[in-house]
């Protein structure tokens, strides 16, 4: 088979390992890999799994693949910054984990794959090379170190971003160049937390249910019970950082190939909760639910919606996403205060 070689590699781990404590560092380890493998689904195959790296390969050789390389980065990078913010732990893991970094080796050639013990194996001289080259000169250790066979194929507007690194091993001279990804880790670092208000919101509305405000936070984050009160066959959680809800997940699946993704972005349990929202036609869709008590037995729930929609469909997919996004709130919202009121019915009985 031929196709781009890549490796996945987290930075500065085994001085991580070294000098903290080795559960917590375990489990960051695990987290942040199942971030990266669930970065590239339906992308990368990830075909073999070595500690702190993940070899991958894909017959795509074209640009695009930069582009998924990157993408992965920055959820690498929110992944470290929501489990820094996430976690009160006072640990050395959890304090240092912003030490933590990516780089990726990419490499077009030749390989084969063979089973040991039910396990996948690549096999191969190229397979080899893109291991070596996990050590090499390139300066910083967060960067997408690419080989002459690799940048071939690209775009000479994205080979001019590259900065030459010919590689000097034993076997020869590989002549490679690199990418410095630290100013989209910058970038990743100083973004704001998005939260929708009042004034900015496209969509405003306010609903009452019959319960305390952790009642309704419960109903409103709990992944079993959002697929009751949104009809749906399915819902895949994938928790967020240090198993909070920070960077959380939401997978509802309507049907085949159609799915809705809710992520959490920013929360403070049980009073605020923001969300983005991909939705078919709309784009990108934020919401802010803000939850305050009105008496024991009653929450007043304020929502605050917004997306961005431009050019000369603007007015028509306003109506439209409006129209469906009041239609389908209102039915979610009615369906939690009913099972909020059968919640207290049944509580009484007992």
């Amino acid at each position: 088979m031929e196709g781009l070689l890549v490796m996945a590699d987290i930075s500065g781990y085994t001085a991580f390992v070294a000098g903290t404590e080795q559960d917590h560092s375990q489990e960051i380890l695990a987290e942040l890999m199942e971030a990266i493998s669930r970065s590239f689904g339906g992308k990368l195959t990830v075909d073999q799994v070595e500690g702190d790296a993940l070899c991958c390969t894909t017959d795509r050789t074209d640009v695009g693949v930069i582009d998924w390389l990157r993408e992965t980065y920055r959820v690498f990078q929110r992944r470290l910054r929501d489990i820094r913010s996430a976690t009160t732990c006072p640990c050395r893991a959890c304090a240092t984990v912003q030490d933590l970094g990516l780089k990726f080796v990419v490499h077009r050639g030749s390989f084969s794959r063979y089973e040991v013990a039910g396990r996948v194996q690549l096999h191969g001289n190229d397979v080899n090379l893109v291991h070596r080259l996990l050590k090499n000169t390139v300066p910083g250790h967060e960067y997408l170190l690419a080989t002459a066979s690799a940048l071939a194929t690209w775009p000479e507007s994205v080979r001019a971003e590259f900065v030459a690194a010919p590689q000097q091993y034993d076997l020869g001279a590989v002549d490679a160049s690199y990418l410095d990804l630290q100013p989209v880790r910058s970038a990743v670092w100083s973004e704001e937390t998005p939260t929708v208000d009042a004034a900015t919101a496209k969509i405003r509305s306010t609903a009452r249910f019959p319960g305390t405000p952790e009642d309704v936070f419960r109903y409103f984050t709990d992944p079993k019970l959002r697929q009751i009160w949104m009809g749906v066959p399915r819902v895949d959680f994938h928790p967020g950082a240090r198993g909070s809800l920070v960077g959380a997940e939401y997978h509802c699946i309507h049907g085949e190939n159609q799915k809705t993704v809710f992520k959490v972005l920013g929360c403070n349990a049980p009073k605020e909760i923001t969300m983005q929202i991909e939705f078919p036609f709309v784009g990108t869709v934020w919401r802010t639910d803000r939850a305050e008590a009105e008496g024991p037995w009653t929450t007043r729930v304020d929502s605050a919606i917004s997306w961005t929609s431009r050019g000369i469909k603007a007015p028509v997919l306003n109506f439209m996403a409006s129209r469906m996004l009041r239609k389908y709130g209102a039915l979610y919202d009615k369906r939690v205060a009913e099972m909020l009121e059968a919640s207290k019915v049944d509580v009484t009985r007992a």
